[in-house]
């Protein structure tokens, strides 16, 4: 599924939106900005070209400034050319000066023209060549605004598609932007009381960055002409997409079947295996691979076989009994791919791609033909907030991860038995795990990206605290109680400064609220 806001979520009224200050930066971006989700097209979330913080010196990370913004902020921020950008839940875009947090400009989401009241994004905002890309979460547009004046350059709908939104993180190269579509139908299942149960598809668009012109659109299933009775979900809402410039090649990651065909409940009722009842071309749960010119895909993975889940398989207030039989785990990959290097035994090195995935496994494969090369536990899986979600990062030498063991499902770390989130590395070259620590605080939830850093990896939890960890051991560097959930993955400058939004009192997950957006630096200078 797409997140368990599909089950109930209402947006408080908002009032009229002002434009304060102006751009007051006039820096040339630099190869050290954090200018998109996964900071690189390889989707890393490393940042490798600041020394200023490391190992010896992350417990004395310190706050540099605060500033009280409208809403949660879980999306990780820009930080471009002196200026930092985000949007919060309260439906604001916001930018701030990286050094001081003064406020530049901030824009409400419903302003812009087309856009619905009550418009919020939850994205996190790609800043390229003095424009910003970010999606919505009230039509799946894709909007391009100008950086200097948090003005419109253009607006472009991805996917008509019933309740569609996006969730996934733009990804911009060579002039073309590429972002993913997710819905909340998988939620109207439950709580719509005579809805047929489904029609969305999920799609992967590329999108001109100048003109907002689609360049082509990538369907995730076979088409259902919009009705009901074919494949639905498939959403592709997990953090971002990765780039391989060299192949030509993007790759993302899907989510669950809402509905399947009469025929395919039949047959698998029947005893029929998923490869034998279910359409090669439905790609659920799966690592996609697309050509970066056509949009045709190259190959596709998937690991979970049969997945068809709707939000009425734990809620039913419908007249209509939507949850197929049997139901599926509700396992999407929730979270975008990492383009990853590998050392094979002969020491010749490989290309792979990896994602960390609900069942709480973290998937490696090949990333020129898709041939799964080291799945990895690393917590128990559960349906909408467990397992690994959102982003996990890599520095080269180790993929980071955090997960949440929702269920409260009992597994053990160290020769511990613990009932807690947790945070890992693993070596991508064999899929061993290096190292894992619970959660220290013992939240269940630790949902949020992970970002790392010249040997400190960034970790933060539901239940607020934020963390900085040895990135080789696990030992806890630094921990910082915040205002409200730490649901948030923070980037960090060519400075060593560590921005961080918090608060995540949304979609039935626990957590806290804040209305505040943190930056971190040694002594806080």
């Amino acid at each position: 599924m797409s997140r368990r806001a599909t089950i109930a979520l209402t947006f408080a009224t908002l009032g009229a939106i002002g434009t304060l200050g102006s751009s007051g930066v006039s820096h040339a971006q630099s190869g050290s900005d954090w200018a998109m989700s996964g900071r690189d097209v390889g989707n890393s979330r490393n940042q490798p070209a600041q020394t200023q913080l490391n190992v010896n010196n992350a417990g004395s990370l310190a706050l540099k400034w605060s500033h009280t913004v409208h809403g949660d902020v879980s999306a990780t921020p820009a930080v471009v050319n002196g200026a930092v950008y985000f949007p919060d839940w309260a439906g604001y875009l916001t930018k701030l000066d990286a050094n001081t947090g003064a406020l530049i400009w901030e824009h409400r989401i419903d302003a812009y023209a087309g856009e619905a009241s009550g418009a919020i994004s939850r994205t996190s905002p790609a800043v390229v060549n003095g424009v910003i890309y970010i999606g919505d979460q009230n039509g799946a547009n894709l909007l391009a605004i100008d950086a200097n004046t948090g003005n419109l350059n253009w607006r472009t709908l991805l996917s008509n598609g019933p309740s569609a939104i996006i969730t996934q993180s733009p990804i911009v190269y060579n002039g073309v932007v590429y972002v993913g579509t997710s819905s909340t139908e998988e939620g109207s299942a439950a709580n719509i009381v005579t809805y047929p149960c489904c029609s969305f598809q999920g799609t992967f668009s590329a999108v001109d960055a100048a003109t907002g012109a689609i360049r082509w659109t990538a369907r995730m299933l076979p088409d259902n002409h919009g009705l009901s009775s074919g494949y639905s979900g498939a959403a592709v809402w997990s953090s971002s997409a990765a780039i391989d410039p060299a192949s030509n090649t993007i790759y993302v990651t899907t989510g669950n079947n809402y509905s399947v065909p009469a025929s395919v409940k039949a047959c698998q009722l029947n005893g029929g295996s998923a490869a034998a009842c279910l359409s090669s071309d439905d790609h659920v749960d799966s690592m996609v691979a697309l050509d970066l010119t056509s949009g045709a895909i190259k190959w596709a993975t998937g690991v979970q076989g049969y997945d068809t889940w709707n939000a009425s398989c734990i809620l039913e207030v419908g007249l209509l009994n939507n949850c197929p039989p049997p139901p599926g785990e509700d396992y999407d990959f929730g979270s975008g791919p990492n383009l990853l290097t590998l050392t094979n035994a002969d020491g010749s090195m490989r290309l792979a791609v990896g994602a960390g995935q609900k069942s709480g496994f973290y998937w490696i494969f090949d990333a020129h033909t898709g041939a799964i090369l080291s799945s990895t536990s690393v917590v128990p899986g559960s349906s909408l907030g467990g397992g690994i979600q959102w982003g996990t990062a890599t520095d080269g030498q180790r993929v980071y991860i955090a997960g949440s063991d929702m269920d409260l499902v009992p597994y053990t770390i160290n020769g511990a038995i613990v009932i807690s989130g947790s945070f890992a590395a693993l070596d991508p070259s064999t899929g061993k795990l290096l190292w894992q620590r619970a959660d220290p605080t013992g939240s269940a939830l630790d949902q949020g990206a992970v970002s790392v850093s010249n040997g400190v990896m960034f970790a933060g939890s539901k239940s607020g605290h934020m963390y900085a960890l040895n990135a080789a051991t696990g030992a806890v560097l630094w921990d910082y109680p915040g205002q409200g959930s730490s649901n948030a993955g923070p980037a960090i400058d060519g400075n060593g400064t560590v921005y961080w939004g918090n608060g995540y009192s949304h979609l039935l997950l626990y957590g806290t609220g804040s209305n505040t957006f943190y930056a971190f630096s040694v002594n806080g200078k």
